[in-house]
C-alpha cells in the first residue's frame, strides 16, 4: 500500500511541481515498481476526467474583429497581447488546472477515509462476534455452576446421612412392647433426637431418662430425663452430658425422680 506522503510526491510529479533531482528519482521508481506506475495511471486518469467535466469558455468579446485585423496587417510587426489579457486568458485554464489538482486529492483522500471506515467496521463486527462467543462461554460457564452446585449439595446431603446413626429401641419388659422408640444420632455435631411414642407414665416419684452408651466409657452416659406428657409422645433432642467419641447403642431406664448418675432402675428398651 502506498503510504500517503509517496502518494503526494506522486501528484506532484504529475504537476512537474518537484525540483529535477526528485524527479529523476520518482521517475527511477516508476521505472521498477509496478503499483506507484498504476497509481500515477490512475491519478492521470482523474486528472483528465475531471478536465473534461470543465465546461467550455466563451472567446472574448471582440476577439473575433482582433483575428481579423491581424490577419489583414500581416506585413505589420505583431502587436504585443496586453498583460491584463494574457492574464484574463490563462487566469481560468489555471483555476481550472487547481481545482482538478484539489478534486484529484479529494477523490485520494477519499478513497482513504473509505479504506479505513471499511477497517474500523471489519474490526468492529469481528468484536461484536467476539463478544457473543463470551456470552455463549458464560451463559455455559454459569450452567455448570449451577449443576456443580446442584451436585455439591446433593454430596453435602449424602454426607450428612451418612454422619446420621439411626437406632431404634426393643423394649426389654413385656410391659413396654406397645411402646416405640427411635434416636437420630448426629456422629460430627454428637447430639440427637429423640422420639417415642405410646410410653405410659413412668409412675409417682418416678423419671424416664435416657442413656448413651459408648465402648470406651464403662458407664452409660447419661442424656437426660424425659417429660412424658398423658399421650405418651415425646419429641425431643438431647446431648450427652459427658463428652463421648462415639455412640454404639441407647437405652432407657425408670430411675428415681430427676434421674441419677449411673443406671440404677430397670431398663425398659435398648437399641444400637
Amino acid at each position: 500500500m502506498i503510504d500517503e506522503s509517496k502518494q503526494d510526491l506522486l501528484v506532484q510529479y504529475l504537476l512537474n511541481e518537484l525540483d529535477s533531482s526528485t524527479a529523476e528519482k520518482i521517475s527511477a521508481e516508476l521505472e521498477v515498481n509496478s503499483e506507484l506506475r498504476e497509481f500515477v495511471r490512475q491519478t492521470e486518469d482523474a486528472f483528465a476526467s475531471i478536465a473534461c467535466l470543465w465546461p467550455p469558455m466563451e472567446a472574448p468579446a471582440g476577439l473575433p474583429q482582433r483575428i481579423i485585423q491581424l490577419e489583414g496587417n500581416v506585413s505589420k510587426a505583431p502587436i504585443p497581447t496586453p498583460r491584463a489579457n494574457i492574464v484574463r486568458l490563462v487566469f481560468p485554464w489555471a483555476l481550472a488546472a487547481c481545482l482538478a489538482v484539489a478534486c484529484a486529492l479529494l477523490g485520494l483522500e477519499r478513497t482513504r477515509l473509505e479504506k479505513q471506515t471499511e477497517k474500523v467496521r471489519q474490526e468492529l463486527l469481528a468484536l461484536q462476534k467476539k463478544n457473543v462467543q463470551i456470552e455463549e462461554e458464560l451463559a455455559m460457564l454459569q450452567k455448570k455452576n449451577v449443576q456443580i452446585e446442584e451436585e455439591l449439595a446433593m454430596l453435602q446431603k449424602k454426607n450428612v446421612l451418612a454422619e446420621l446413626k439411626i437406632a431404634t429401641l426393643k423394649a426389654q419388659v413385656a410391659a413396654y412392647r406397645s411402646a416405640s422408640a427411635v434416636v437420630v444420632w448426629d456422629k460430627n455435631q454428637k447430639s440427637g433426637v429423640l422420639q417415642l411414642d405410646r410410653l405410659p407414665p413412668p409412675g409417682s416419684g418416678k423419671d424416664y431418662q435416657l442413656w448413651v452408651i459408648d465402648p470406651k466409657i464403662t458407664q452409660p452416659v447419661s442424656a437426660g430425663v424425659l417429660a412424658v406428657p398423658n399421650n405418651g409422645l415425646i419429641r425431643t433432642s438431647f446431648r450427652p452430658a459427658t463428652p463421648i467419641e462415639s455412640a454404639s447403642a441407647f437405652a432407657i431406664s425408670i430411675e428415681k425422680a430427676g434421674g441419677a448418675l449411673k443406671p440404677e432402675g430397670q431398663i425398659i428398651l435398648v437399641g444400637k
